[in-house]
């Protein structure tokens, strides 16, 4: 399974962020393209309203649109970060496309408090089947809550997949530990770049990666650069490591009723 990552600055002109994207992967053949969280349109918003005017619904985003288009020409899966509004809601959401189909979407649980000022929080913890294997899919602090990464892999997720937009350390590591507890490969695909609102600045860490099953770096990205970058991954079907032959049953020890 070929797997890629697009570390990029994300503008909050969805137009610009059209034609970045499009040039960006041009040339990528891999079978599942991940881009960062709010790929769409960027994240410090200043309020409700600014947000709710620079958010579309699914059918009607045509960054979602040219992501359908891009897949069906490459006849590729791409999950993506989106700003979905559904009437005065708006969710912080990935959306899943696969060969010019939408096939599913999965709206940030974890929110931030800034983020709760602006976003509706998701119910819903899923996993999606892409490309032959079942993938997790989680955006940037839903990883800090080891709970959704253990409900995917107790529901046969083979890859977790992280779109995020931060700019401490913390993240980076907590998604290595997330791959070594649950002997699951893990792609993280964050943004680079500064963004502002009225009241606070950031500056995006990058350190994109992509991590084996037991938490070592296949690849990483550079600091402070908009990147593409691909690897190989092993899909670990059967769980185990050097002093555990059965991972899943180990772990199901703490959800059995009555014990």
């Amino acid at each position: 399974m070929n797997i890629c990552f697009v570390q990029y600055n994300i503008s909050k002109n969805r137009d610009d962020n059209i034609r970045k994207i499009t040039k960006l992967i041009k040339n990528v053949n891999a079978n599942i393209i991940v881009l960062p969280e709010l790929a769409d349109c960027g994240y410090l918003f200043d309020n409700k309203d600014e947000l709710i005017n620079n958010s579309k619904s699914i059918n009607e985003n045509e960054f979602i649109n040219t992501l359908k288009m891009i897949s069906k020409e490459k006849q590729c899966s791409i999950i993506s970060g989106v700003s979905e509004k559904v009437d005065k809601d708006v969710f912080n959401t990935a959306i899943v496309i696969e060969n010019g189909n939408v096939l599913g979407k999965y709206r940030k649980i974890h929110l931030s408090d800034f983020e709760k000022t602006l976003f509706n929080s998701g119910k819903e913890n899923k996993i999606f089947n892409v490309q032959g294997i079942k993938i997790g899919v989680q955006i940037c602090f839903d990883t800090w809550f080891p709970e959704i990464s253990r409900e995917q892999v107790l529901n046969g997720a083979d890859l977790l997949c992280i779109l995020a937009n931060f700019g401490g350390e913390t993240t980076t590591e907590i998604c290595k530990i997330r791959s070594i507890e649950n002997l699951t490969p893990l792609i993280l695909c964050n943004r680079v770049g500064n963004e502002k609102n009225h009241t606070m600045e950031a500056q995006f860490l990058e350190r994109s990666l992509i991590v084996d099953g037991y938490g070592n770096n296949i690849i990483i990205a550079n600091d402070f650069k908009e990147e593409v970058k691909m690897a190989d991954i092993n899909i670990i079907k059967h769980k185990s490591n050097v002093i555990c032959k059965d991972f899943i049953s180990e772990i199901n020890i703490h959800y059995k009723k009555g014990n």
